[in-house]
């Protein structure tokens, strides 16, 4: 009996313990848990994992939109205890900008160059926007609720933070330090985006600091210190930035509270629980980045990231911004010729391109303005932009109106605290693109929530009395339209892109791959229509119709490049696969035409530049050759462009002549030891030598060597074009000859190192990698080459053969010696 009174009496501590009457209450009831767990349930987004996704941004936007569904269930369920809140949450003025912003962005689907990638960004503002509503009907009038979220948000920096620094600690060794650094990165798919992440989270630390007692201060200045460490490890320096100003902001309301008070000592003290950990983290972080450096081996290449101090030198260098300043200058640009439309939600990716062709290489694209105001500018508009700026502009007013009115202390403290957050998040839009990813925009929701909040509690909005019906109205019809109007297609919309980002992890790893590995049934119909464009923005449609080429299903990728040629007009990947199929089809002005149109689309492509050449030579139309080589070489006046040059012409010709002897001459001045231009000089040599009657004077040997040379790389490129054409037994037929003639070559003249690396090269195209790697080899053995080529192939055939180490560090030669192929197989494969 006795032990039932003592469970009892534990029961009725444990419920008084957990019983909350107002404000002034330190404990938490069930009624009052019921937000915090919500909030829980949007924070859970910083640890989901990718789930099979090319990105991770895939799963945890799916999931935003799930919980925002379940939370707007719940309230309309509840609508009872929720409508009067609901009612003021939805009629102040930040809300209304914010839906009319919404509203904008909506109707943008309509005008946008990409409609269904408008769609897609969209339904990210929707499950943004019903975040923000929920949350700030959850802990609308729960003032005390703010020290648990606070220290929620703390513990998850705690995780982050750990978990971070273990993998600084523990990759060190394994990896270079710039790919380390890049390697911090948490769940949020970018280093920059995950800094800002942490940034934005410390003022909350900052707030429990400040208003725990002993051990809760003790224990944040711990979580401080970690996440302070964290974040001057990741060398992002718009958080830098983002810390400055918080700190700065922070310490002078301690000096402004001070002032008033006249608390020197404790002020003093408060200033030092912040200042001791941020010394102890820089002074620790300044040395730990620098040994790592030091135990990095010594190579050519400068390391890109450094210490603090190293840095935030960089923030005010032209030279070290140039690209964020040049993406700024092309969205104001835009802005100015589209002020009214712009080009849609989420479309600058696409806008962008022709702005940046002269920038990036084969198919990079920028995708984003690196700052979120200037790009909403574009993608909507002037009345857009400022619409968008119109939020920031509330909140900065909403804090200062806070601060001077005459509510509680505890509702400034949570305005002011809450601003902090606000700096790091508006640091980070203005250098980077945190509208994108799911974690920041959770964090957005809960910080203006919170921040709202706090204003309708000093304008006391939610004591004002409505209208029962009006009140009834709005609990009843506007939720339940947000609910089926909006999160119903949006959950559809984000499980499709979803859906698309996993086979896209799949499908763009084997674009490295020559021939494809999988086949077209394995990527057309796991492929949805939403979205039409990868996450590096190329037309999927264009990638569903490549492997129809392989496939020889000419027909029916031509109906998917034409959905292609619209879903990203400036891209022109498909005007590139038209031009073979047409010129498959000896269709040869229709090839010119795609062909052209993809190249000047961008001309730094080299597929582009190649494909436009072999058209061009086929058609015998040098003029045009002439033209492309001229514009190729403002970009990129590489040895692939000379070569190409120097082959079209030559096919043009059929036999060599002074102008292209003394062209390969220039060539070979600009880079000595090219293999490929060695070979192309040889042969328009030799073609010369048999027009003029000069072999008649030369030695046996000699002419043997040059007709066996020419023989070869005469089949060598029959082979390939007829690869190209997916003729694979009669490519591998002229592969044959081609190193019979190569290696008779050879014999003639063992030292010329060209013979035995075209030798490799034909092996490698037949993926007979093991006597690829023989000739190969060969070929170095004679230390003649000093472009890296060679080294590059010898790198391919390795990894097909499982040598993944060794092939790795052939791939890292071939980069130092300047192939520059070689860095994009090792991101994909030597990681």
């Amino acid at each position: 009996m006795s032990t039932k009174k003592n469970i009892r009496k534990i029961g009725a501590k444990i419920a008084q313990s957990t019983t909350i009457v107002n404000n002034e209450s330190a404990s938490i009831s069930f009624s009052n848990f019921i937000p915090l767990f919500f909030g829980l349930l949007y924070l859970v987004v910083h640890f989901l994992p990718s789930f099979g996704s090319l990105d991770a941004f895939g799963s945890q936007w799916l999931y935003v939109v799930c919980i925002d569904f379940i939370t707007l269930l719940y309230i309309i369920l509840n609508k009872k205890e929720y409508h009067t809140v609901s009612n003021s949450v939805i009629t102040n003025i930040f809300s209304e900008i914010y839906f009319c912003f919404f509203i904008l962005a909506g109707l943008s689907i309509f005008i946008a160059i990409n409609p269904t990638e408008a769609l897609v960004c969209f339904v990210r503002i929707i499950a943004t926007i019903v975040a923000f509503v929920n949350l700030s009907i959850l802990f609308q009038g729960r003032v005390h609720l703010f020290k648990w979220l606070a220290q929620l948000l703390g513990l998850i920096l705690l995780v982050e933070s750990f978990q971070t620094i273990s993998q600084f600690f523990s990759g060190a060794d394994d990896i270079s330090f710039d790919a380390l650094i890049l390697s911090l990165k948490g769940t949020t798919g970018n280093k920059n985006i995950f800094a800002a992440d942490l940034a934005i989270k410390i003022p909350f630390v900052i707030y429990c600091i400040h208003t725990f007692k002993i051990w809760g201060r003790l224990f944040n200045i711990s979580i401080l210190f970690l996440s302070l460490f964290t974040l001057f490890i990741i060398n992002a320096r718009a958080s830098y930035v983002s810390l400055f100003l918080i700190l700065i902001s922070y310490f002078s309301f301690l000096l402004f509270t001070f002032q008033k008070e006249k608390k020197i000592l404790e002020t003093i003290f408060r200033m030092a629980y912040i200042f001791t950990p941020l010394l102890i983290a820089l002074l620790f972080s300044q040395f730990e980045i620098a040994t790592k450096k030091n135990l990095q081996p010594q190579t050519e290449t400068i390391t890109k990231y450094g210490t603090v101090t190293e840095r935030v030198a960089t923030i005010y260098s032209i030279e070290n911004n140039k690209g964020r300043i040049q993406f700024w200058n092309d969205a104001i640009d835009y802005t100015m010729k589209h002020p009214i439309i712009g080009c849609g939600i989420g479309n600058w990716k696409i806008a962008s391109i022709p702005y940046e062709k002269s920038l990036y290489n084969d198919g990079t694209v920028s995708m984003h303005v690196h700052n979120d105001f200037l790009e909403n500018f574009a993608e909507l508009g002037i009345f857009g932009g400022l619409l968008y700026l119109g939020l920031f502009v509330c909140i900065f007013f909403f804090t200062f109106h806070v601060l001077r009115s005459d509510t509680s202390e505890e509702t400034k403290q949570i305005s002011f605290f809450t601003f902090l957050s606000f700096i790091g998040y508006t640091i980070d839009a203005f250098f980077n693109f945190p509208f994108e990813r799911p974690i920041t925009q959770v964090l957005f929701a809960l910080i203006v929530a919170l921040n709202v909040n706090s204003f309708i509690d000093a304008k006391k909005i939610s004591k004002t009395e409505f209208d029962p019906s009006k009140k009834n109205f709005l609990a009843k019809n506007i939720f339940g339209l947000v609910v089926f109007l909006l999160l119903v297609p949006a959950i559809y919309v984000t499980y499709q892109t979803y859906k698309s980002l996993v086979a896209q992890n799949t499908i763009i790893a084997d674009h490295e791959n020559q021939p494809l590995r999988l086949t077209w049934n394995e990527v057309v119909p796991v492929l949805p229509s939403i979205p039409n464009l990868s996450v590096m923005a190329q037309p999927l449609d264009a990638i569903k119709a490549r492997y129809l080429i392989e496939a020889d299903k000419n027909e029916e990728a031509l109906v998917y490049l034409k959905k292609a040629s619209k879903a990203n007009p400036y891209f022109g990947y498909a005007e590139f696969l038209k031009a073979g199929i047409y010129a498959k089809m000896d269709k040869m002005d229709s090839a010119y035409t795609n062909a052209r149109d993809a190249f000047y689309k961008r001309p730094r492509a080299i597929p582009r530049y190649q494909t436009l050449i072999a058209v061009l030579a086929k058609m015998k139309d040098t003029l045009h050759i002439h033209q492309a080589f001229t514009e190729v070489r403002k970009y990129r006046n590489e040895p692939y462009a000379w070569n190409l040059y120097l082959m079209g012409m030559l096919q043009v010709k059929i036999k060599g002549d002074e102008k292209l002897l003394r062209l390969s001459d220039s060539a070979l001045q600009l880079f000595p030891g090219n293999g490929d231009l060695i070979a192309r000089k040889n042969e328009i040599a030799y073609t010369m030598g048999m027009q003029n009657g000069i072999q008649q004077n030369r030695l046996a040997d000699k002419n043997k060597e040059q007709s066996y040379f020419t023989e070869g790389v005469a089949n060598f490129n029959l082979a390939s074009s007829l690869s190209n054409q997916n003729n694979f037994e009669a490519s591998n037929e002229k592969n044959r000859l081609a190193i019979k003639y190569f290696l008779l070559a050879a014999e003639t003249n063992p030292n010329n190192f060209a013979y035995y690396e075209n030798a490799g090269l034909a092996y490698l195209n037949m993926k007979n990698f093991a006597n690829a790697l023989v000739y190969l080899k060969k070929a170095l053995s004679l230390k003649s080459a000093t472009d890296g080529k060679t080294e590059y192939f010898s790198g391919i055939a390795l990894l097909n053969l499982g040598k993944k180490e060794e092939g790795c560090t052939y791939l890292q030669t071939s980069l130092s010696l300047g192939w520059k192929e070689a860095a994009v197989t090792i991101n994909s494969n030597c990681k």
